[in-house]
């Protein structure tokens, strides 16, 4: 490490993720009996992708913005698709997530779509995508990282 990083590093610093936290977080709160959460053939079901998050929203690092898409998907109707949907946003919006290591600050649902798709095998898909936008905090702590020895640091 160089002398400049060592005299400029500031701590708490939170180079970490909350990816692997909210998708299991998300996957967890909307499993539930009767709709099969991932991917696979079965219906109805749905599925968690297009997670994006963005840069951090603070000096320190810890605040994200991390948003992603819920879309329900029925072989039966659109009727169908729209109930599920209502009860994952109800599931999203109802309670705050509680991650290890992160503050839940909120869901803000913001862009609906439906869409309806026919496959090569002339099944009618109907599906709806919901996008979501979660706020999180990494939970701080003034403890530095360990940082691991390196030989050319003492040359």
């Amino acid at each position: 490490m160089s002398i400049l990083s060592k005299l400029f590093r500031r701590y708490p610093r939170y180079d970490v993720s909350a990816y692997r936290d909210i998708y299991t977080a998300v996957v967890t709160r909307l499993t539930r009996t009767g709709v099969r959460v991932g991917g696979g053939a079965s219906f109805p079901r749905v599925e968690v992708h297009s997670i994006r998050e963005q840069e951090r929203l603070d000096k320190e690092g810890a605040l994200r913005q991390v948003t992603l898409t819920v879309e329900s998907i029925s072989k039966s109707s659109l009727s169908e698709a729209v109930t599920m949907n209502e009860d994952n946003l109800r599931l999203m919006t109802e309670y705050e997530f509680e991650l290890a290591g992160w503050n839940s600050l909120g869901v803000v649902p913001t862009q609906l779509q439906d869409l309806t798709e026919t496959s090569d095998t002339n099944k009618i898909l109907y599906r709806i995508l919901q996008e979501f936008t979660i706020f999180l905090e990494k939970v701080k702590s003034d403890t530095p990282p360990v940082q691991q020895s390196n030989e050319n640091e003492n040359s």
